[in-house]
C-alpha cells in the first residue's frame, strides 16, 4: 500500500533516531551538563529567606537558552525537520522550563512563607525530591502522550509504530520506578504510595494555590498547544512520505528531554533548599 503524496513533496524518509545518534546524544550531553552547572552555581549566590525572583529567571533563562537551543539544533540538523516544526518544539520546551525553574518554585516558596510542610518527606529531602520528580514527571509523561495520540489520530497506521511505543514507554516507566526505589531505599520503595502523598501531592498543592497558579495554568496550556501543532506538523509529514521514522524520533527527543528537564529539576530543588531551606513541622 502506498501512502499519498502531495506535489512536491519529498519521498525521502525521515532520518531514524538511531542513524544520527553520536552527534545528538552529544548536543544534549553537552546542554543538559552545562544546565547542571547551572542549576548548581546561580542559587549559591542569592540571600534572604526565599529565592529571589531575579535569581529564579536568571536560572531558568539560562537553562532555556542552552537546552532549547540544543533541541533546535537537533530537530533541525539531526531529525531534518521544518522551521516551524523546531519554533513548536522549542515554545513548549520554553514554556516547561519556565514552568518548573522559575513559576513553580516561586509558587512555592510564596505559600511555603505563611504554610507549613507536614509531609513525611518534603522536596528538601533527597527521597522527597526524587519522588516528587517521578510523580511529576508521570504527570507530564501522560499528558505527552495524550497529545501525541490525538495529533495522531486520523493519520494512516504506520508498520509496527505501535509496539515500538508501547516497548519504549515501559522501560521508560520501568526505569522512573528503578530511579524511585534507588532514590531512597526498599522501604521507601515498598511504602510509596504514603510518601508521595507526603511530598510530590503537598509540592502540587503549594504550586497550585499559589499566586503564580494562573499563570503555571497558562504557561502549561500554551505549552500542551504548541506540543499538538509540533507533532501535527510532524505526524502529517510522517504521513506524505510513508514512513513513521521521523514521527517517531520526534516523540523520542521530546521525551528524553522531559525525562531530563525533572532530573535536572531534582538537582535543582535540591540546591534551592539546602540555600533557602523550607519551613516544616518537624516530627516529633
Amino acid at each position: 500500500m502506498s501512502w499519498p503524496r502531495s506535489v512536491g513533496a519529498s519521498t525521502t524518509r525521515g532520518p531514524r533516531l538511531g542513524e544520527r545518534a553520536t552527534p545528538l546524544r552529544l548536543k544534549l550531553l553537552v546542554a543538559f551538563g552545562l544546565a547542571t552547572l547551572v542549576a548548581v552555581l546561580v542559587p549559591r549566590g542569592g540571600d534572604g529567606a526565599t529565592p529571589p525572583i531575579g535569581t529564579l529567571l536568571l536560572a531558568g533563562v539560562l537553562i532555556g537558552v542552552v537546552t532549547v537551543g540544543a533541541l533546535l539544533w537537533g530537530v533541525r540538523s539531526d531529525l531534518g525537520l521544518p522551521a516551524k516544526v523546531a519554533v513548536y518544539a522549542g515554545g513548549y520546551n520554553a514554556l516547561i522550563v519556565l514552568v518548573k525553574f522559575v513559576l513553580a518554585p516561586d509558587g512555592f516558596y510564596d505559600v511555603n512563607r505563611d504554610v507549613q510542610l507536614t509531609g513525611l518527606l518534603t522536596v528538601g529531602d533527597n527521597e522527597g525530591a526524587v519522588l516528587t520528580g517521578a510523580l511529576v514527571f508521570g504527570l507530564y509523561l501522560a499528558a505527552y502522550v495524550v497529545v501525541y495520540r490525538l495529533c495522531r489520530r486520523g493519520l494512516p497506521a504506520f508498520s509496527g509504530e505501535p509496539e515500538r511505543l508501547r516497548r519504549g514507554l515501559l522501560a521508560v516507566l520501568g526505569g522512573a520506578l528503578l530511579l524511585s526505589a534507588a532514590g531512597g531505599s526498599v522501604l521507601v520503595f515498598l511504602v510509596l504510595p504514603v510518601l508521595i502523598s507526603g511530598s510530590a501531592l503537598e509540592y502540587l498543592e503549594f504550586v497550585f494555590t499559589s499566586g503564580a497558579s494562573l499563570l503555571i495554568a497558562l504557561a502549561l496550556a500554551g505549552a500542551v498547544t504548541l506540543a499538538a501543532l509540533a507533532f501535527r506538523s510532524v505526524a502529517e509529514r510522517a504521513a506524505v512520505v510513508g514512513d513513521a521514522a521521523v514521527l517517531i524520533s520526534f516523540f523520542w527527543l521530546g521525551l528524553y528531554f522531559l525525562a531530563l528537564y525533572h532530573a535536572l529539576w531534582v538537582v535543582y530543588v535540591l540546591i534551592l533548599t539546602s540555600v533557602w531551606p523550607l519551613r516544616a513541622v518537624v516530627p516529633k
